[in-house]
């Protein structure tokens, strides 16, 4: 076993252990292969490792720890030793820990896999009784949804390489063991393939260096190439693997609305359906208090810069009408502000000098207590909205989840929080369980990737108005009669409970014999029964518990979560063997707005042939909920309408408990409740078996007995050594509202190229009436009349871009003008904003930060020397000298031709740039006259 030390962190450890005598020792991983498939928005992963026992000594116990990313499916678990191979199966935990026990006992091989309590990503398997020099080969095969890439306009698969460091002390003992044999490496292999008559438009790794083979994959390479399929290998003669390998795949219409139906394979009636979109509607922003929650605890030293250089294009973007604050936070936190602030030329004057001074001096990782604060300190009469950003993590997961959902569910409706993960070894587990908690989206980006346009996202989404009232509409088949059913998910959550276990007193019959006050028969223990078995096996832990029926249509996630456009939403439905056997034929989403209401129908897709990965999917999201304080059962109601979770103050945890087991065991998914159990048994229980049921194993966790406290533990997957057609949301009833002005600004855009100045017809007069651009259409800086814009319906088609969206053929930056603002906001002013330090501008990036650094508060830039040094053009501006509204102008037309590459880093200072103009009343016709004149500077 080999270690590693973080550049910003302890030591960690990692791999296959065993203890003899207190003294912790390592088998060496002499190699990795992982094999990832991908099919449209989900994936299927296969790890083989192979670990190495040198020792003349049989091991009776080794515990494997690895990190798998959050909220996978563990489909499929083998381990080999010699010639014997273990399969898993499902188990409530302590019956799984009991079966693995008697088998060691025996002295037979076996394995164990469980999930870690405090932690969903970190799971743990146990090996009994393996023979001396032999190797140990375990296969793991899991499924998941995939992540969409904001910043790429793709899809993202990630394979977490090491357990995230946890805050805390590491005892010494741990880092005791043999050095690592490196032999074959690691292998990685991802094949893509989507739906044919689409297309893969590129694969790429922000992360390391990948070979790629389009139209083919691994499996099928001499088969004739296809457009939709795609191949990417990395092969390291290492087996350590020091950061998450991740790929982003291009793909056309990943975003499109899908709902697809299965049928299970072997159980009998049971079907499970996927909803999932990329939303693309539009509603005019808000003007909530957000509070930036900024990580400065010690190991972010090494990304301070990015963080700062981040919060300034935050602050710079934030419209006029907000409150903002800055909480620093590591080992304690402060406050810029005692109490949020107006965004003013002051306030954002003094918290950019305040963010210039970050530096990652704040010791440990104290993420609940600065969030808690956070919470505590908002204002309670408007929206609240929180921006997590981090690169740590800690242990107590489920207690930071559980506060969440209680503050957002008190808030009803008005309190968001989102986070952002920052550098190679975050925990996938706690950033996305944060953002479920927190009616928010979670993003990560990798220390080789750009931070500034995710962020900028993340405050897109925290100006959108909230959402609430989601809801889930069945609609099946026509029946003969000709009729529609449709059935309402929600109606399903009306539960029976078992008239034999609802409390009910025992009858005592007159001719019952006396029970004795004194039996000596019972002995000393004064019990009147038999003690409880010690064989765990059979018992039944929830056999005291009332029984209560399964909805007939489950959801997951329950609670629809709050949609943004840019960022995926996935919703399951199970179907149970209860539910009527029509045909689903579409899905009804609807939610409601300040602005009115919301709809999207989706025609359902039936899958041909039988199959789990749907089920399996959707079974893992309802027990992740169930884990972390949501679900089914905490809205459930019985027949006089009173909650379970009311009825059952006393026992309700155990429900939950229980509830979490009935879905592991069926559809055969571990988690913090259900683990997998690898013994020689297995194979007579398959055997025997009345179905073909895909035996599982996800992973276990460490011993208490032997494994002490794993605080600031880091554990690594790849590491020998420690790690480092259909419209959406057109309000309904009646005529559509007036199409917003400000409906650019919360469009997702199609793929952008740079454009020439001849690429667009900037402006369109406003004495004639203009056809509105058509999807894909060129636009204008200030080209339609608000009369024209307010005749668009708010409509957002899955098929094309929305009118005067951003399109992949370049455009205008503003086909309206920007009303979020008031004008008096944006009037003129004679200050003017300090020049910025010069530097070294070598990328884009850098000189669109400069740019944003040089804009005055009220959104307008003014003539100077460094401004048109930066654009290319030094005979733009004078003489004779130009004013500030005619270099403002060539200012948005310099970013909208030769910076729409960054155009989401500099899109939110466009807003205001456009805001200021509009309140000078200078009128469409002289704007479009100064644009004529701008583009004659930009080649």
């Amino acid at each position: 076993m080999s270690y590693r030390r973080s550049s910003n962190g302890p030591l960690h450890c990692c791999g296959c252990s065993y203890t003899v005598n207190h003294v912790k020792h390592y088998l060496p991983q002499v190699q990795l292969d992982a094999h990832a498939t991908i099919l449209s928005n989900t994936s299927r992963t296969t790890l083989k490792q192979t670990f190495s026992n040198p020792s003349s000594d049989p091991i009776k116990q080794c515990i494997y720890t690895f990190p798998l990313y959050d909220g996978v499916s563990v489909v499929a678990f083998t381990c080999r030793i010699a010639s014997r191979i273990l399969k898993g199966l499902v188990k409530e935990r302590s019956k799984a820990k009991a079966t693995y026990d008697k088998a060691v006992s025996r002295g037979e091989t076996a394995g164990l896999l469980e999930q870690l309590p405090e932690a969903s990503d970190v799971f743990s398997t146990r090996l009994g009784n393996i023979p001396a020099n032999q190797e140990v080969h375990v296969e793991i095969t899991y499924v998941g949804e995939l992540k969409h890439d904001a910043e790429a306009d793709g899809i993202r698969h990630t394979l977490p390489t090491h357990i995230a460091p946890r805050y805390g002390s590491l005892p010494n003992s741990r880092l005791e063991g043999p050095s690592a044999h490196e032999t074959n490496g690691i292998s990685i292999t991802v094949d893509v393939s989507i739906a044919e008559g689409s297309f893969i438009r590129g694969v790429q790794s922000p992360t390391h260096p990948i070979a790629v083979t389009m139209g083919n994959t691994s499996t099928f390479s001499t088969a004739d190439p296809a457009m939709h399929q795609a191949s990417a290998t990395l092969s390291l003669g290492s087996t350590e693997l020091e950061k998450d390998f991740v790929l982003i795949v291009l793909t056309k219409d990943t975003g499109i609305p899908k709902a697809v139906l299965e049928t299970h394979s072997h159980l009998p009636n049971q079907r499970a359906m996927l909803l999932t979109l990329v939303p693309q509607f539009s509603l005019p922003r808000s003007n909530p208090e957000i509070v930036f929650v900024a990580d400065r605890s010690g190991s972010m030293r090494g990304n301070i810069p990015t963080l700062i250089s981040a919060l300034k294009v935050f602050l710079k973007s934030l419209p006029v009408g907000v409150r903002f604050n800055v909480c620093s936070f590591g080992s304690d936190h402060t406050f810029l502000w005692p109490k949020s602030q107006a965004y003013s030329r002051d306030s954002v004057t003094e918290a950019l000098k305040h963010v210039e001074g970050f530096g990652a001096d704040y010791g440990g990782t104290e993420t609940f207590a600065a969030l808690k604060a956070t919470i505590n300190n908002r204002f309670q009469d408007i929206p609240c909205e929180v921006m997590l950003l981090t690169d740590g993590d800690i242990w107590d997961q489920g207690g930071l989840f559980t506060y969440l959902n209680d503050e957002v569910k008190k808030s009803t409706g008005n309190l968001r929080v989102f986070a952002l993960g920052i550098g190679d070894g975050v925990s996938h587990g706690l950033i996305e369980g944060v953002a479920r908690a927190g009616n928010g989206f979670a993003q990560t980006v990798n220390n080789d990737e750009k931070l500034d346009s995710k962020v900028i996202r993340m405050l897109k989404g925290g100006l959108s108005p909230h959402t609430t009232d989601y809801s889930l509409e069945v609609k099946y088949q026509d029946n003969d009669e000709g009729s529609e059913l449709v059935e309402k998910v929600t109606d399903a959550l009306k539960v029976m409970l078992s008239e034999e276990t609802v409390g009910a007193k025992p009858e005592v019959k007159e001719n019952d014999k006396p029970i004795s006050f004194f039996d000596a028969s019972t002995g000393q223990s004064g019990g009147t029964e038999k003690p409880p078995s010690a064989d765990n096996e059979k018992a039944d832990p929830f056999a005291h518990l009332p029984a209560i029926s399964v909805p007939r249509i489950m959801q997951s996630p329950h609670s629809i979560p709050s949609l943004f456009p840019f960022s995926r939403t996935s919703v399951y439905l199970l179907f149970s063997g209860e539910s009527t056997q029509k045909t689903p034929k579409s899905v009804v989403l609807r939610a409601k707005s300040e602005h009115g209401p919301l709809e999207l129908e989706i025609p359902v897709e039936t899958i041909a042939a039988p199959g789990q990965t749907i089920h399996q999917l959707a079974a893992r999201k309802a027990v992740q909920e169930l884990e972390e304080g949501r679900g089914w059962i905490y809205e459930a109601q019985d027949d006089s309408g009173k909650s379970i979770k009311e009825r059952y103050t006393g026992r309700f945890d155990e429900m939950v408990q229980r509830e979490a087991v009935r879905i592991g065991v069926q559809f055969q998914v571990g988690g913090k409740w259900c683990s997998f159990v690898a013994v020689k048994d297995n194979d007579k229980a398959e055997a025997d078996s009345d179905d073909d049921t895909t035996v599982l194993t996800p992973p276990s966790e460490v011993d208490e007995a032997e494994e002490d406290s794993d605080e600031a533990m880091g554990f690594g997957l790849f590491d020998n050594s420690p790690p480092k057609n259909t419209s959406m949301m057109m309000p309904s009833g009646g005529a559509a509202p007036p199409y917003p002005r400000t409906i650019t600004r919360y469009r997702r855009s199609a793929p952008r190229m740079k454009q020439s100045a001849k690429s667009s017809t900037l402006f369109k007069s406003t004495r004639s009436a203009a056809p509105a651009p058509s999807p894909g259409a060129t636009g204008a800086l200030f080209g339609s009349s608000p009369s024209a814009a307010m005749a668009q319906p708010m409509m957002v088609g899955y098929s094309g871009m929305a009118p005067g969206s951003r399109s992949g053929g370049g455009g205008g930056l503003m086909s309206t003008m920007s009303a979020s603002v008031p004008a008096a906001a944006y009037a003129p002013d004679d200050s003017t904003p300090p020049a910025p330090k010069k530097k070294k501008l070598e990328t884009d990036n850098d000189k669109v930060h400069a740019m944003i650094e040089m804009q005055d508060f009220d959104g307008w830039w003014e003539p100077n020397e460094q401004l048109t040094q930066i654009m290319g053009l030094s005979n733009a501006i004078g003489p004779p000298q130009r004013s500030k509204e005619w270099v403002t102008v060539l200012v948005l037309k310099w970013l909208d031709t030769k910076m729409a590459a960054e155009k989401d880093v500099w899109e939110l200072v466009a807003d205001k740039a456009k805001g200021w103009l509009e309140g000078l009343g200078l009128g469409v016709d002289r704007l479009m006259e100064i644009e004529r004149e701008v583009v004659l500077y930009i080649h």
